[in-house]
């Protein structure tokens, strides 16, 4: 079943994927947003970030069909470092012209972090949120002086008041560059496939932007974050799940140890077999190196948090192996097992699907030995 098992792992991504449609509409919002905020005396670049960007956004996980999409938003108040603006003042103007709004003010709620703009489901499709945040250049936050370390910004936090230091267009170019030789092949077939399959969204086949396109890397992210999902919500575990872009940074660093002719299925083998060693940076001390921001991404865990990522991993490779070689009850389970009931049932082609769940595990203390 070896290209049985990219059908399926594919498959079952793109029902998790942002459709042709919801991307148009989300990239119209968000540039909308950017032009009231200029509209009210508010000098901002208003561009998206996050997975929307790097081509790996998959619905959020929940139970409910309609559970929206979540889009990422920086909006860069162009002019001001963190030195010049106190992060209260640079928020407090955008969430003051947003929530007091005809347009956006029923729409929008607010938190530590940003502004949240809800758009009501359309249709079949779903709704989606803009994650707006607000935020100012940091040269100070940089990693080096490359060209996507040197995009590094200072994010306004609030209650308490505080600047945030991240990169998160820089990080998305990073991937976007790291993936580039796996898209490369192939794209032309895709694109024309997508515009076949976007009922009148796109005019012509040029118009499909690049970020719709999915490589087998940005496939193998996709099917990773759902994985995680599934898996932590099973063992009762969600607080402890890896952060997507944790899960994005290690499939950018051991991308260069995979042929550009890699299969979705080589990139989840690859992050089993190696994703453990890669945070692993002493015999008692691990870390994740930010690419382009000085910063340690999972500072925060602990030895509870590494034992189940370590699980998580083991259990990638088996329903990997299950898929390519398993029974077809087997692979029913495993097709579960990533990407969930509904969604699993939907990727296995009709001839080998099985009712088969997987098991809901209650671990007793996985990290007592």
């Amino acid at each position: 079943m070896a290209n049985g098992i990219e059908d399926v792992l594919s498959r079952g991504a793109s029902s998790l994927d942002i459709t042709p449609t919801m991307f148009k509409e989300a990239t119209s919002h968000y540039k909308a947003v950017g032009e009231f905020l200029g509209n009210n005396g508010i000098e901002a670049d208003v561009s998206p970030c996050g997975s929307i960007l790097t081509g790996t956004v998959v619905r959020p996980y929940s139970e409910n069909d309609d559970a929206y999409f979540d889009i990422d938003v920086l909006v860069d108040r162009t002019g001001h470092l963190s030195q010049s603006i106190p992060p209260s003042e640079a928020r407090r103007q955008v969430e003051h012209a947003l929530l007091n709004s005809d347009r956006y003010g029923e729409m929008t709620t607010t938190c530590r972090e940003c502004e949240t703009v809800e758009f009501v489901a359309n249709g079949i499709e779903g709704g989606f949120r803009l994650d707006l945040n607000t935020c100012v250049k940091d040269p100070n936050g940089s990693l080096g002086a490359s060209t996507h370390a040197v995009k590094s910004v200072a994010i306004a936090w609030k209650d308490p008041d505080e600047w945030h230091g991240s990169n998160p267009r820089g990080l998305c170019e990073w991937f976007i560059e790291k993936n580039e030789r796996f898209a490369a092949a192939g794209r032309a077939l895709r694109k024309a496939e997508i515009f076949r399959g976007s009922k009148g969204v796109f005019s012509s086949v040029e118009e499909v932007p690049d970020s719709l396109d999915r490589s087998a890397m940005q496939r193998a992210v996709q099917v990773l974050k759902r994985s995680r999902d599934e898996y932590y919500a099973r063992r009762r575990m969600p607080e402890r799940k890896p952060a997507s872009c944790v899960i994005m940074v290690l499939v950018g660093y051991l991308s260069g140890e995979l042929p550009n002719s890699a299969t979705i299925a080589d990139f989840l083998l690859r992050f089993s077999e190696r994703a453990c060693a890669m945070l692993s940076s002493g015999p008692s001390s691990r870390a994740l190196e930010n690419p382009v921001y000085n910063e340690n991404m999972i500072e925060s865990w602990d030895d509870v948090d590494f034992e189940v990522f370590s699980l998580w991993t083991g259990e990638i490779a088996q329903n990997v192996v299950d898929l390519r070689e398993g029974t077809p009850a087997k692979r029913g389970m495993a097709a579960e097992a990533v990407f969930g009931s509904k969604i699993g049932k939907k990727a296995l082609p009709a001839s080998l699907a099985v009712a088969a769940a997987p098991s809901i595990v209650t671990p007793s203390k996985p990290w007592a030995k």
